[in-house]
Protein backbone atom coordinates (compact mmCIF):
# COMPACT_ATOMS: atom_id res chain seq x y z
CA UNK A 1 0.00 0.00 0.00
CA UNK A 2 1.20 3.50 -0.64
CA UNK A 3 0.48 6.90 0.51
CA UNK A 4 -1.80 7.46 -2.59
CA UNK A 5 -4.00 4.53 -1.42
CA UNK A 6 -5.14 6.14 1.51
CA UNK A 7 -6.58 8.92 -0.38
CA UNK A 8 -10.02 8.61 -1.53
CA UNK A 9 -10.91 6.28 1.14
CA UNK A 10 -12.74 6.10 4.41
CA UNK A 11 -9.47 6.39 6.75
CA UNK A 12 -9.37 9.40 8.50
CA UNK A 13 -6.44 10.37 9.55
CA UNK A 14 -5.52 13.29 12.68
CA UNK A 15 -2.37 15.69 13.01
CA UNK A 16 -1.54 16.03 16.39
CA UNK A 17 0.74 18.32 18.58
CA UNK A 18 0.93 19.58 22.05
CA UNK A 19 2.26 22.74 22.91
CA UNK A 20 2.18 25.75 25.44
CA UNK A 21 -0.22 28.15 22.85
CA UNK A 22 -0.84 28.59 19.52
CA UNK A 23 0.55 31.95 19.01
CA UNK A 24 1.10 31.88 15.95
CA UNK A 25 0.07 29.23 12.87
CA UNK A 26 3.76 28.80 11.98
CA UNK A 27 4.60 24.90 13.74
CA UNK A 28 1.02 23.39 12.46
CA UNK A 29 0.89 24.80 9.56
CA UNK A 30 4.63 24.01 7.86
CA UNK A 31 2.39 20.25 8.40
CA UNK A 32 -0.57 21.39 6.77
CA UNK A 33 1.45 22.77 4.00
CA UNK A 34 3.58 19.47 3.91
CA UNK A 35 0.70 17.28 3.73
CA UNK A 36 -0.69 19.24 1.06
CA UNK A 37 2.44 19.51 -1.22
CA UNK A 38 2.48 15.81 -1.34
CA UNK A 39 -1.12 15.11 -1.84
CA UNK A 40 -2.35 13.67 1.35
CA UNK A 41 -5.90 14.61 3.26
CA UNK A 42 -5.72 15.55 6.67
CA UNK A 43 -9.11 14.93 8.64
CA UNK A 44 -8.13 17.28 11.69
CA UNK A 45 -5.41 18.61 13.14
CA UNK A 46 -6.19 18.29 16.59
CA UNK A 47 -3.99 20.65 19.37
CA UNK A 48 -3.64 20.33 23.09
CA UNK A 49 -2.93 23.80 24.77
CA UNK A 50 -2.61 25.03 28.13
CA UNK A 51 -2.31 29.22 27.83
CA UNK A 52 -3.81 30.90 24.63
CA UNK A 53 -5.40 30.66 21.11
CA UNK A 54 -4.54 33.18 18.71
CA UNK A 55 -7.52 34.06 16.96
CA UNK A 56 -6.30 34.73 13.21
CA UNK A 57 -3.62 32.03 13.13
CA UNK A 58 -6.87 29.85 14.29
CA UNK A 59 -8.49 31.34 11.34
CA UNK A 60 -5.27 30.37 8.98
CA UNK A 61 -5.72 27.16 10.09
CA UNK A 62 -9.21 26.14 10.05
CA UNK A 63 -9.25 27.49 6.17
CA UNK A 64 -7.14 24.64 5.43
CA UNK A 65 -7.81 21.65 7.81
CA UNK A 66 -10.40 21.59 10.19
CA UNK A 67 -8.66 23.00 14.15
CA UNK A 68 -9.62 21.04 17.47
CA UNK A 69 -8.09 22.79 20.09
CA UNK A 70 -8.04 21.23 23.52
CA UNK A 71 -7.59 23.41 26.46
CA UNK A 72 -6.12 21.20 29.13
CA UNK A 73 -8.22 22.79 31.87
CA UNK A 74 -11.60 22.21 30.24
CA UNK A 75 -11.39 19.60 27.58
CA UNK A 76 -14.46 20.17 26.38
CA UNK A 77 -16.04 17.64 24.19
CA UNK A 78 -13.97 14.98 25.90
CA UNK A 79 -15.79 15.81 29.17
CA UNK A 80 -19.04 15.35 27.22
CA UNK A 81 -18.29 12.59 25.49
CA UNK A 82 -17.45 10.49 28.60
CA UNK A 83 -20.63 11.76 30.09
CA UNK A 84 -22.53 10.51 26.77
CA UNK A 85 -20.62 7.18 27.32
CA UNK A 86 -21.45 6.60 30.91
CA UNK A 87 -17.80 6.49 32.05
CA UNK A 88 -17.11 6.60 35.95
CA UNK A 89 -16.47 9.51 37.54
CA UNK A 90 -12.77 8.18 38.91
CA UNK A 91 -12.10 7.45 35.21
CA UNK A 92 -12.91 10.91 34.04
CA UNK A 93 -10.84 12.69 36.98
CA UNK A 94 -8.06 10.26 36.49
CA UNK A 95 -7.89 10.97 32.27
CA UNK A 96 -9.55 14.17 32.17
CA UNK A 97 -8.64 16.25 35.44
CA UNK A 98 -5.00 17.74 34.70
CA UNK A 99 -2.54 16.51 37.66
CA UNK A 100 -0.73 19.62 38.10
CA UNK A 101 -1.54 22.99 38.25
CA UNK A 102 -0.75 24.22 34.32
CA UNK A 103 -0.77 27.95 35.14
CA UNK A 104 2.93 27.77 34.71
CA UNK A 105 2.72 25.99 31.15
CA UNK A 106 4.42 22.83 32.72
CA UNK A 107 1.36 19.58 31.80
CA UNK A 108 2.67 15.57 32.16
CA UNK A 109 3.85 15.01 28.83
CA UNK A 110 1.69 11.37 28.96
CA UNK A 111 -1.05 13.75 30.32
CA UNK A 112 -0.99 16.01 27.44
CA UNK A 113 -0.37 13.35 25.23
CA UNK A 114 -3.72 11.46 25.83
CA UNK A 115 -5.59 13.93 25.63
CA UNK A 116 -4.92 14.09 21.87
CA UNK A 117 -5.21 10.31 21.60
CA UNK A 118 -8.49 10.45 23.63
CA UNK A 119 -10.15 13.34 21.52
CA UNK A 120 -9.25 11.50 18.64
CA UNK A 121 -10.93 8.08 19.78
CA UNK A 122 -13.64 9.64 20.37
CA UNK A 123 -14.19 11.31 17.18
CA UNK A 124 -13.44 8.06 15.22
CA UNK A 125 -10.27 8.73 13.75
CA UNK A 126 -8.38 5.40 12.22
CA UNK A 127 -4.86 6.87 12.29
CA UNK A 128 -3.05 9.83 14.64
CA UNK A 129 0.31 11.43 13.29
CA UNK A 130 2.18 13.03 16.29
CA UNK A 131 4.91 15.83 16.10
CA UNK A 132 6.01 18.26 17.82
CA UNK A 133 6.10 21.77 17.83
CA UNK A 134 10.05 21.68 17.53
CA UNK A 135 10.29 19.34 14.84
CA UNK A 136 9.94 20.19 10.96
CA UNK A 137 8.89 17.81 8.02
CA UNK A 138 12.42 17.76 6.54
CA UNK A 139 15.60 16.50 7.48
CA UNK A 140 19.39 17.33 7.88
CA UNK A 141 21.21 15.88 5.31
CA UNK A 142 25.29 15.48 4.77
CA UNK A 143 26.70 17.47 1.74
CA UNK A 144 30.45 17.60 0.64
CA UNK A 145 30.67 21.83 2.32
CA UNK A 146 27.71 21.93 4.22
CA UNK A 147 24.81 19.76 5.63
CA UNK A 148 21.12 21.10 3.96
CA UNK A 149 17.56 21.18 5.64
CA UNK A 150 15.46 19.07 3.09
CA UNK A 151 11.61 18.84 2.80
CA UNK A 152 10.60 15.46 2.85
CA UNK A 153 6.92 13.77 2.43
CA UNK A 154 6.29 13.71 6.17
CA UNK A 155 3.29 12.11 5.73
CA UNK A 156 3.85 9.79 3.23
CA UNK A 157 6.67 8.02 4.56
CA UNK A 158 4.69 7.39 7.71
CA UNK A 159 1.25 6.01 5.79
CA UNK A 160 3.31 3.62 2.93
CA UNK A 161 4.54 1.52 6.04
CA UNK A 162 1.16 1.40 7.87
CA UNK A 163 0.59 -1.60 5.76
CA UNK A 164 -0.96 -5.26 7.07
CA UNK A 165 0.09 -6.05 10.42
CA UNK A 166 2.38 -2.72 11.26
CA UNK A 167 0.59 -0.62 13.82
CA UNK A 168 2.69 1.77 14.80
CA UNK A 169 5.72 3.73 12.60
CA UNK A 170 8.12 6.29 13.89
CA UNK A 171 11.72 6.99 14.06
CA UNK A 172 14.50 9.24 15.37
CA UNK A 173 15.60 12.72 14.63
CA UNK A 174 18.18 14.44 12.62
CA UNK A 175 19.72 18.05 14.23
CA UNK A 176 21.49 18.52 17.47
CA UNK A 177 21.52 15.71 20.05
CA UNK A 178 20.42 16.87 23.48
CA UNK A 179 23.89 16.10 25.18
CA UNK A 180 25.56 19.52 23.75
CA UNK A 181 28.93 18.55 22.87
CA UNK A 182 31.21 18.29 26.00
CA UNK A 183 34.29 16.67 27.10
CA UNK A 184 35.58 16.09 30.57
CA UNK A 185 36.24 13.55 33.16
CA UNK A 186 32.77 11.84 34.60
CA UNK A 187 31.22 11.69 31.31
CA UNK A 188 30.75 8.07 31.68
CA UNK A 189 30.06 7.80 35.72
CA UNK A 190 27.41 10.82 34.85
CA UNK A 191 25.37 8.77 31.91
CA UNK A 192 25.37 5.83 34.59
CA UNK A 193 23.76 7.86 36.92
CA UNK A 194 20.86 9.02 34.58
CA UNK A 195 20.76 5.38 33.01
CA UNK A 196 21.78 6.68 29.93
CA UNK A 197 24.54 4.41 29.21
CA UNK A 198 24.05 3.90 25.25
CA UNK A 199 24.73 7.76 24.79
CA UNK A 200 28.36 7.45 25.88
CA UNK A 201 30.39 6.55 22.51
CA UNK A 202 28.36 9.33 20.80
CA UNK A 203 28.91 11.83 23.68
CA UNK A 204 32.46 11.37 23.67
CA UNK A 205 33.24 11.88 20.40
CA UNK A 206 30.91 15.11 19.78
CA UNK A 207 33.98 17.15 19.80
CA UNK A 208 33.97 15.81 16.31
CA UNK A 209 30.58 15.60 15.14
CA UNK A 210 29.11 18.68 17.25
CA UNK A 211 26.72 16.27 18.23
CA UNK A 212 24.62 16.85 15.07
CA UNK A 213 23.16 13.64 13.45
CA UNK A 214 22.35 13.55 10.01
CA UNK A 215 19.19 11.89 7.21
CA UNK A 216 21.35 8.67 6.11
CA UNK A 217 21.04 8.39 2.47
CA UNK A 218 19.83 5.25 2.65
CA UNK A 219 17.58 4.23 5.75
CA UNK A 220 16.48 0.83 5.58
CA UNK A 221 12.92 0.07 7.58
CA UNK A 222 13.70 -2.19 10.61
CA UNK A 223 11.51 -3.56 13.65
CA UNK A 224 11.54 -1.50 16.49
CA UNK A 225 10.28 -1.28 20.15
CA UNK A 226 11.52 2.32 20.97
CA UNK A 227 9.00 4.95 20.18
CA UNK A 228 9.83 9.05 19.71
CA UNK A 229 6.60 10.89 20.37
CA UNK A 230 7.52 13.30 18.25
CA UNK A 231 7.89 11.42 15.10
CA UNK A 232 5.44 8.27 15.31
CA UNK A 233 1.66 7.22 13.17
CA UNK A 234 -0.83 5.05 15.42
CA UNK A 235 -3.34 2.97 13.83
CA UNK A 236 -5.68 3.71 16.95
CA UNK A 237 -7.51 0.30 16.90
CA UNK A 238 -4.06 -0.73 18.35
CA UNK A 239 -4.91 1.30 21.78
CA UNK A 240 -7.48 -1.84 22.55
CA UNK A 241 -4.34 -3.70 23.65
CA UNK A 242 -1.76 -0.69 24.01
CA UNK A 243 -1.41 1.35 26.84
CA UNK A 244 -1.82 4.85 27.09
CA UNK A 245 1.23 7.33 26.99
CA UNK A 246 2.59 7.80 30.95
CA UNK A 247 5.25 9.92 32.55
CA UNK A 248 5.97 11.02 35.89
CA UNK A 249 5.79 14.48 37.82
CA UNK A 250 7.64 15.71 41.10
CA UNK A 251 8.11 18.95 42.71
CA UNK A 252 11.49 19.89 44.42
CA UNK A 253 10.04 22.64 47.17
CA UNK A 254 7.27 24.22 45.49
CA UNK A 255 9.17 23.71 42.03
CA UNK A 256 7.37 20.96 39.78
CA UNK A 257 9.95 19.00 37.37
CA UNK A 258 8.45 16.85 34.75
CA UNK A 259 9.67 13.29 33.92
CA UNK A 260 10.59 12.29 30.27
CA UNK A 261 9.85 9.27 28.36
CA UNK A 262 6.32 9.47 28.16
CA UNK A 263 6.68 6.94 25.85
CA UNK A 264 8.53 4.67 27.74
CA UNK A 265 5.62 2.53 28.51
CA UNK A 266 4.83 1.79 24.53
CA UNK A 267 7.73 0.90 23.99
CA UNK A 268 7.43 -2.11 27.06
CA UNK A 269 4.33 -3.12 25.48
CA UNK A 270 5.22 -3.06 22.13
CA UNK A 271 8.00 -5.58 23.06
CA UNK A 272 5.62 -8.11 25.28
CA UNK A 273 2.41 -8.14 23.30
CA UNK A 274 4.47 -8.42 19.83
CA UNK A 275 3.16 -5.10 18.45
CA UNK A 276 4.22 -4.87 14.66
CA UNK A 277 6.37 -1.09 15.07
CA UNK A 278 8.22 0.01 12.49
CA UNK A 279 11.47 2.47 12.52
CA UNK A 280 10.95 3.99 9.22
CA UNK A 281 14.74 5.35 8.28
CA UNK A 282 12.64 8.99 8.39
CA UNK A 283 14.81 11.28 10.65
CA UNK A 284 12.77 14.61 10.83
CA UNK A 285 15.15 17.65 12.10
CA UNK A 286 14.22 18.30 15.99
CA UNK A 287 15.22 22.08 16.37
CA UNK A 288 16.58 20.60 20.46
CA UNK A 289 18.18 24.50 21.02
CA UNK A 290 15.50 26.59 18.88
CA UNK A 291 18.70 28.06 17.21
CA UNK A 292 19.67 25.80 14.49
CA UNK A 293 22.08 25.50 12.64
CA UNK A 294 24.14 27.47 15.76
CA UNK A 295 25.76 24.30 17.56
CA UNK A 296 25.41 24.19 21.04
CA UNK A 297 27.54 25.58 23.46
CA UNK A 298 27.70 24.02 26.85
CA UNK A 299 30.29 25.86 28.70
CA UNK A 300 29.29 29.62 27.60
CA UNK A 301 25.54 29.32 26.91
CA UNK A 302 23.22 29.48 29.45
CA UNK A 303 20.37 28.58 27.99
CA UNK A 304 22.30 25.29 26.60
CA UNK A 305 23.41 24.37 30.20
CA UNK A 306 19.52 25.04 31.40
CA UNK A 307 17.92 22.56 28.51
CA UNK A 308 20.86 19.84 29.74
CA UNK A 309 19.65 20.60 33.23
CA UNK A 310 16.01 19.92 33.03
CA UNK A 311 17.22 16.85 30.53
CA UNK A 312 19.13 15.71 33.41
CA UNK A 313 16.41 16.06 35.76
CA UNK A 314 13.64 14.49 33.44
CA UNK A 315 16.04 11.33 33.17
CA UNK A 316 16.14 11.34 37.19
CA UNK A 317 12.27 12.02 37.24
CA UNK A 318 11.51 8.85 34.28
CA UNK A 319 13.88 6.51 35.72
CA UNK A 320 12.33 4.86 39.13
CA UNK A 321 9.46 4.22 37.12
CA UNK A 322 11.16 2.85 34.14
CA UNK A 323 13.05 0.02 36.57
CA UNK A 324 9.86 -0.44 37.85
CA UNK A 325 8.36 -1.59 35.05
CA UNK A 326 11.36 -3.33 33.65
CA UNK A 327 11.53 -5.52 36.83
CA UNK A 328 14.88 -4.53 38.01
CA UNK A 329 15.70 -4.76 41.96
CA UNK A 330 14.58 -1.33 42.83
CA UNK A 331 17.42 -0.38 45.67
CA UNK A 332 20.52 -1.56 44.25
CA UNK A 333 19.26 0.26 41.05
CA UNK A 334 18.50 3.23 43.01
CA UNK A 335 22.18 2.99 45.09
CA UNK A 336 24.73 2.23 41.90
CA UNK A 337 23.13 4.79 40.11
CA UNK A 338 23.25 7.69 43.13
CA UNK A 339 26.78 6.71 43.59
CA UNK A 340 27.71 7.38 39.69
CA UNK A 341 25.37 10.45 39.27
CA UNK A 342 26.58 12.26 42.66
CA UNK A 343 30.55 11.87 40.75
CA UNK A 344 29.28 12.64 37.07
CA UNK A 345 27.46 15.98 38.12
CA UNK A 346 30.15 17.07 40.30
CA UNK A 347 32.48 16.63 37.37
CA UNK A 348 29.99 18.50 35.06
CA UNK A 349 29.46 21.41 37.49
CA UNK A 350 33.28 22.02 37.81
CA UNK A 351 33.44 21.50 34.06
CA UNK A 352 30.86 24.19 32.70
CA UNK A 353 31.52 26.02 36.55
CA UNK A 354 27.50 25.85 37.08
CA UNK A 355 26.59 24.86 40.23
CA UNK A 356 23.13 23.93 39.47
CA UNK A 357 24.04 20.60 38.32
CA UNK A 358 25.13 19.55 41.96
CA UNK A 359 21.40 20.13 42.86
CA UNK A 360 20.11 17.47 40.55
CA UNK A 361 20.77 14.81 43.32
CA UNK A 362 17.99 15.93 45.25
CA UNK A 363 15.77 15.85 42.10
CA UNK A 364 17.09 12.03 42.27
CA UNK A 365 16.24 11.36 45.78
CA UNK A 366 12.85 13.12 45.74
CA UNK A 367 12.10 11.32 42.53
CA UNK A 368 12.89 7.64 43.60
CA UNK A 369 11.14 8.66 47.02
CA UNK A 370 7.93 8.96 44.85
CA UNK A 371 8.06 5.20 43.00
CA UNK A 372 5.01 4.22 45.37
CA UNK A 373 3.01 7.44 44.02
CA UNK A 374 4.08 6.78 40.14
CA UNK A 375 3.25 3.12 40.34
CA UNK A 376 -0.44 4.12 41.86
CA UNK A 377 -1.04 6.54 39.47
CA UNK A 378 -0.10 4.49 36.65
CA UNK A 379 -2.26 1.26 37.61
CA UNK A 380 -4.93 3.97 37.69
CA UNK A 381 -4.62 5.10 34.17
CA UNK A 382 -4.32 1.85 32.91
CA UNK A 383 -7.91 0.86 34.73
CA UNK A 384 -9.60 4.25 33.56
CA UNK A 385 -7.77 3.59 30.09
CA UNK A 386 -9.49 -0.06 29.61
CA UNK A 387 -12.77 1.43 30.80
CA UNK A 388 -12.63 3.98 28.05
CA UNK A 389 -11.06 1.34 25.09
CA UNK A 390 -14.43 -0.84 26.21
CA UNK A 391 -16.53 1.56 25.91
CA UNK A 392 -15.89 3.43 23.50
CA UNK A 393 -16.43 0.80 20.55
Amino acid sequence: MSAKDYEGTTLKIAFGMIVRSVDSDLELMRFVDNAQKFGHRLECLIVAYTHRLNPQAVRNLNEKVPLIAININAPQYCTERFTHLGMTDSTKKTLLDCPVDAAGGLVPYGFNRNLVVIEALLRKMDILIFSDSDVIPAVLTAGNNENAVQEVDFFGAHLSHLQSDVKITTGEYSGYNILPPASFDGMEELLEGLQKSDMLSFWQTSSTHKGLAVQAALSTPKPCTKVLGGNVAIKLDVFKVLPPFYSTHYYVGKELFLGRGEDTVLGTTIAQKGISCMDIGLNPLHDTFMDYPNPPDLLRDKAVQQRLYYACTGWVGRNPFLNYLLGKDLESTRQYQREKLITGLDALSKYTSNPKYETIIKNFDISWGSVKRYTEEYEQTMGAWRELTERNE
